[in-house]
């Protein structure tokens, strides 16, 4: 009987770790998460609901319960809107199970957006859960800028600290799956949680959509709106492994060094363009051109020339 309960038992340890370790997108559990600190103001009902003192400065850690849902989205985000109804039904779903209801919070955390714009999203969709402003990308840089939808379990371990146990980019298909993971990383147990140092997120390269020989006529044509003629080209490597275009143009009675960058932003939406686009300055710093390689606005419509 001894056992067949030792095997019993170890068959659920081993079911534990193949539950953890074998998620379909693995990144390495117990990663710690951070004790994000918010400045704004909540409503009553969100207080209430996250467990919090009236105050206008809070940190995450201060907020009550076992596992948080936290959803990184952008109020412009597409996909963020198409998701909203879903979490909508899975905080609703959470509210009406006496296991889940105060152990489980859904937290929005809004990368790039204000107050203003938090409140009209709430507004619009009826969003019944805390969505905590990040104006100036502070949460969202502090877990490695993932493009949005990104969805994070985070578990409290034995020690008291917040531990990342899953994660998913993009539009989650239902509520019943999220309330299906849900369930799951609930049952871990923090002592088999490994600790691992690492992201939280990676985010892809950023690739401008030119060839290299494309790159250096732009660089070329930023250079010679100056005025000049380039009479010399190069490419330099930088220490941090970013380059730039060192130009020598010749104005007729004097030569001038002018230089080209290749600037480039992520997308904080899961299916926007990213932002590409040369600027050329001079040897004091002075921009005197701007060339757009890609830079797009709402449903990924480029800029016209107006």
């Amino acid at each position: 009987m001894k056992k067949r309960k030792s095997l019993y038992i170890i068959f659920l340890i081993l079911l534990s770790y193949q539950v953890v370790y074998g998620a379909k997108n693995p990144i390495g559990f117990a990663i710690p998460f951070p004790d994000l600190t918010f400045r704004q103001t909540l409503s009553k009902e969100d207080m209430a609901y996250l467990g919090i003192a009236p105050k206008r400065v809070f940190r995450l850690g201060e907020i009550r319960g076992a596992l948080f849902l936290i959803e990184y989205l952008n109020t412009y985000c597409v996909n963020c809107v198409r998701q909203a109804p879903i979490l909508n039904e899975v905080y609703l779903q959470i509210q009406k199970d006496p296991f889940l209801k105060g152990r489980v919070k859904i937290i929005g955390i809004a990368a790039g957006n204000n107050s203003e714009e938090v409140r009209h999203f709430k507004n619009q969709y009826k969003i019944p859960y805390p969505i905590l402003q990040d104006p100036d990308f502070d949460a969202h840089q502090a877990v490695g800028e993932p493009r949005t939808p990104f969805m994070i379990w985070v578990r409290k371990d034995r020690e008291g600290k917040w531990v990342v146990v899953s994660r998913h980019l993009g539009v989650i298909e239902s509520a019943k799956k999220v309330l299906e993971e849900t369930k799951v990383v609930l049952q871990y147990d923090p002592a088999l949680f490994k600790p691992k140092i690492g992201p939280i997120y990676e985010g892809d390269a950023l690739i401008p959509p030119l060839r290299e020989e494309e790159l250096i006529q732009k660089a070329r044509m930023g250079m010679e709106t100056s005025g000049g003629r380039v009479i010399e080209l190069e490419k330099i490597m930088l220490k941090d492994g970013d380059f730039i275009y060192m130009g020598s143009l010749d104005f007729g009675p004097y030569k001038k060094k002018l230089f080209s960058k290749l600037a480039s932003r992520r997308a904080v939406c899961d299916i926007c363009h990213d932002t590409f686009f040369f600027y050329t300055f001079d040897s004091e710093g002075m921009i005197v051109d701007l060339i757009p390689i890609q830079l797009t606005k709402v449903d990924n419509l480029n800029w016209t020339e107006e």
